[in-house]
């Protein structure tokens, strides 16, 4: 008698930011396929692109987790959370000076900082840290890094020289770099900075241009802070010996955080990348019969390298089929996404309500979950999704 082979999948979604972490959609797909075809073997791979998660992400992959002191946006002491593995640390930017619950208005936009996330770089330094990944997405702030800077020693005055009051907003003020003092452990470490945009920090659409109304800016403080930031530019890039920073593609990642880090002699790559390899995504994607990834929305950003398209390409250099269950989906209809996604489930084209209810989209996700591996495996009960497989 033939015994038919075990298919494996692969369960890779990032998180649905705000409503369900990359963790708890793993569980909820592992267990919607357990209780259909209890002989499915799963594997488990919930992914990051650098930003809220990327921490999480690694402690599934066997990091430790560890803490050290820093501050958030606007100057309140927080323990922040970092993965440690040897002598590599990660820092989540977004649960050290990200927005959280907060909503800030222009005057918060104004003095939001990364002061803590230099903190959290120096405390590492300090404990021996050979190479540190700062994880970009999701800063409150738009100070081109000079927070970061300052906490690493860099001596930033005004024409009164007096210290630089911390925010963007503050920059036009600034008159005089010095980096005599900087932290001595810069000279030997490895420093990445993972990002998933390709925005410079000034020009058209620089960081202030492109992220800073997400982050309580109006009008008028868009056009203070993306001046701040030119003028910055000017500066510090003559007192680091980097010219031309500022317009690489990605430098305006966590607005400017990861201009500094050039400024620096960091690193800049994909988030999507630093973090499937992290994971070892191509050994658990090798030899799988498929790959189901998703994220809260498919769009012209995803196409750009986040982790659900990330994960995708690196599945078809394996001839490995991959589909996707995202919360929406706004990919314009010429996009080319079938090339990437076999199929791809919609929730809020089931049931709009899911982007605010966090255990309806962990339903529709199981639901999601189930169809696709009958559809794609050939898996389980003969049964027809009321909803469709492709909304």
């Amino acid at each position: 008698m033939q015994v038919d082979a075990v298919r494996r999948v692969v369960l890779a979604p990032d998180k649905f930011k705000g409503t369900v972490s990359a963790q708890r959609l793993v569980d909820v797909m592992a267990a919607a396929i357990a209780e259909q075809t209890p002989a499915t073997a799963v594997s488990r791979l919930p992914v990051a692109d650098g930003g809220d998660g990327s921490v999480a992400a690694a402690l599934s992959a066997g990091w430790r987790a560890d803490s050290v002191p820093a501050s958030d946006a606007w100057g309140t002491d927080v323990k922040a959370s970092v993965a440690r593995l040897g002598g590599r640390a990660i820092v989540e930017v977004a649960s050290v000076c990200g927005l959280g619950a907060r909503r800030p208005g222009p005057s918060e936009a104004a003095t939001a900082t990364t002061y803590g996330v230099g903190q959290a770089v120096a405390a590492l330094l300090d404990d021996g840290a050979e190479e540190i990944t700062l994880a970009l997405g999701g800063s409150a702030a738009t100070d081109g890094g000079t927070g970061l800077l300052s906490a690493l020693g860099a001596d930033q005055r005004d024409a009164q020289g007096h210290r630089l009051a911390p925010g963007g907003a503050a920059l036009t003020g600034l008159a005089t770099v010095r980096t005599a003092e900087l932290h001595p452990g810069l000279r030997d470490v490895r420093l990445v900075l993972a990002c998933d945009v390709d925005t410079p920090m000034v020009g058209s659409d620089g960081s202030a241009e492109m992220f800073a109304r997400q982050k309580g800016a109006d009008d008028d403080m868009v056009r203070r802070l993306s001046a701040g930031l030119a003028h910055a530019a000017d500066l510090l890039e003559n007192a680091f010996a980097s010219p031309g920073a500022a317009r690489r593609p990605g430098s305006g990642a966590a607005g400017g955080l990861a201009w500094a880090g050039l400024l620096l002699g960091g690193h800049l790559r994909s988030g999507a990348e630093v973090f499937l390899d992290l994971l070892g995504a191509g050994e658990e994607i090798r030899g799988a019969d498929l790959v189901i990834t998703g994220e809260g929305c498919l769009d012209e950003q995803s196409l750009r390298g986040k982790a659900p398209v990330s994960i995708a390409r690196l599945a078809r250099t394996y001839g490995v089929k991959t589909v996707a269950i995202v919360g929406s989906n706004r990919l314009p209809a010429a996009a080319d996404d079938e090339a990437l996604f076999a199929d791809t489930v919609t929730l809020d084209r089931i049931d709009p309500a899911c982007a605010d209810d966090p255990e309806l989209t962990c339903r529709l996700v199981g639901q999601a979950a189930r169809t696709l591996i009958q559809a794609h495996l050939g898996l389980g009960p003969r049964t027809t999704h009321r909803n469709g497989a492709r909304p």
